[in-house]
């Protein structure tokens, strides 16, 4: 598995430091670099150097990226892969998993079977989620297997060339068709019971949400949305607040008798392999539960 980065010296860098290509043309973050302290290492030409030595073209520089081995607990889980290579896997998440452990799931979460997994692949790496679904949320989530992986994937995720798109199914049937949510997200001065609870507020952080209508049926529609920002909760909080809140979301509206979560799927995602640079697109169809109340909804449109 390639866990470090090989580069060759352009003619236009001859002369310069070796930092300053890392910095430069490799785009490595100096947290990432720092981090080498612990076991990572830059190589000239085969042999150990500072990041302060001057190169000539065509010279080699190899860089090994620092990591450690995990510390959360392996657990033999289910876990649905849907796509996995020396560099990255997605999986799709079951709905009812916790990502990582908390206080009131503080073991069967997807982290620690990840952590598990690691182990059967003789990996000592940490659990890198490049993102996060709720726990009631299913669908793919995208995992870095390897520290440049991840610093890639998470620049991805920050400038919006990694996208994700999500299906859910909404109580009502929206008047506009398509369009998009600009909205800040927040806490509320009271959250009632609820300490991630979060609401359309003056003082929140900026929060987009594009969404275009698939179908409408005589009470629901299935909506396809796309994070341009990832506030905690946003999707469920910017369709509430619009007045069409997604079945079954019991925090941000109520109950249902039909489904025993929020029926929203992260449905793919689209972002540039880190090592190959191909264009990956990567789905997960809807599962079982959203599409039983689609059948059985009468009337559609």
């Amino acid at each position: 598995m390639a866990t470090g980065l090989d580069v060759q010296v352009l003619p236009e860098e001859d002369g310069v430091m070796i930092k300053e290509i890392i910095y430069g043309r490799l785009a490595l973050s100096r947290g990432l670099l720092r981090r080498m302290k612990s076991g990572g290492a830059v190589y000239l030409n085969g042999e150990k150097a500072y990041i302060t030595q001057r190169v000539k073209m065509g010279d080699n520089i190899s860089i090994e990226f620092a990591d450690a081995p995990t510390n959360l607990e392996p657990e033999p889980l289910s876990l649905d892969i849907v796509y996995e290579d020396d560099s990255l896997l997605v999986i799709n998440k079951a709905a009812d998993m916790a990502v990582y452990p908390t206080r009131s799931y503080p073991n069967g979460t997807l982290a620690n079977g990840l952590a598990h997994l690691w182990k059967e692949q003789g990996l000592e790496r940490k659990v890198r989620l490049v993102h996060r679904l709720d726990r009631e949320t299913s669908g793919v989530l995208l995992v870095a297997k390897e520290p440049y992986a991840y610093r890639n994937l998470a620049e991805q995720l920050r400038t919006t060339h990694l996208k994700r798109t999500y299906l859910a199914i909404v109580q009502g049937c929206l008047p506009e068709k398509s369009g998009e949510i600009v909205q800040p997200i927040g806490r509320p001065f009271i959250a009632e019971g609820h300490s991630l609870q979060r609401a359309v507020v003056p003082w929140g952080k900026k929060a987009a949400t594009h969404y275009r209508v698939i179908k409408e049926y005589d009470q629901l529609s299935l909506v396809e949305l796309q994070l341009t920002t990832g506030r905690t909760h946003q999707i469920r909080v910017h369709l509430a607040w619009l007045g069409y809140p997604i079945l079954g979301d019991e925090m941000y509206h109520t109950k249902s008798k039909d489904i025993h979560r929020q029926a929203l799927h992260a449905w793919s995602l689209q972002f540039i392999h880190p090592r190959s640079g191909e264009q990956l697109s990567i789905r997960a169809s809807l599962p079982l539960d959203m599409v039983s109340i689609l059948h059985q909804n009468k009337g559609a449109k």
